[in-house]
């Protein structure tokens, strides 16, 4: 107990002198570990590997398409002056994700569950929504704070070095981060339904579109208790 608190103790003067910066959604100063610039040559870089990892979906037309769709819905949002890229990947999964610096990606798997334009332009708004309040940036530089937090306790407190030291820091960096994943897929999507309004788009789909999900969800969990295997 002692320890976990020096942790949290150290934890907390990281991210009291850590630089600032300020958040283009909210307006209000917040950590940040990672300039813009900084934050989009990342995002560059996880691209290169994204298309490696997951490949191009084979199709120009439908790339222009979503390309379009998300470009409109981009000039709408807090960070008009980012360069973003939106790319249909190819994986067969229903997701759809989002890199810092305004790379964003949506997989076939999940067009195929899609209605509408304008659920297909909830899935891209949600998205840049994580981008425009730099969910990332903001994850990374609570992770680092954490990382550099366990470091320097480690100085003051030996047993901190060995296996449940290090057992110890992972159990303080997934309760850290774990506040950021509702929060921000909740503004995510607050956000999105806005740039769809902005965009000419009914707002509501970001509501049609999470019904879409859940029941892809239950479908997936009953087809996984059939075949023996864990839930997706």
């Amino acid at each position: 107990v002692a320890a976990m608190r020096t942790v949290l103790i150290i934890i907390c003067l990281c991210l009291a002198l850590a630089d600032c910066a300020t958040n283009p959604v909210s307006g209000r100063r917040e950590v940040a570990l990672m300039s813009e610039a900084q934050e989009i040559s990342t995002g560059r870089n996880e691209d290169k590997k994204v298309r490696e990892q997951y490949g191009t979906y084979d199709n120009a037309a439908l790339q222009r398409y979503v390309n379009d769709i998300g470009q409109r819905l981009a000039r709408a949002s807090h960070r008009a002056g980012l360069q973003y890229q939106f790319l249909v990947v190819d994986p067969p999964q229903v997701n759809a994700f989002a890199l810092p610096g305004g790379y964003v990606y949506i997989t076939r798997g999940i067009l195929a569950y899609l209605n509408s334009e304008a659920e297909l332009a909830a899935v891209l708004g949600h998205e840049i929504g994580h981008v425009t309040a730099r969910h990332g940036v903001r994850q990374q530089s609570a992770a680092q704070a954490a990382n550099i937090g366990l470091t320097i306790a480690s100085i003051f407190v030996p047993q901190l070095r060995n296996q449940n030291g290090q057992n110890l820091g992972n159990v303080l960096n997934g309760a850290l981060l774990s506040g950021y994943g509702r929060d921000h897929e909740l503004q995510a999507d607050a956000l999105g339904a806005g740039y769809l309004a902005a965009s000419g788009y009914d707002p509501q789909a970001i509501i049609q579109v999470i019904g879409v999900l859940k029941n892809q969800e239950t479908q997936d969990a009953i087809l996984a208790k059939q075949e023996g295997r864990e839930a997706r």
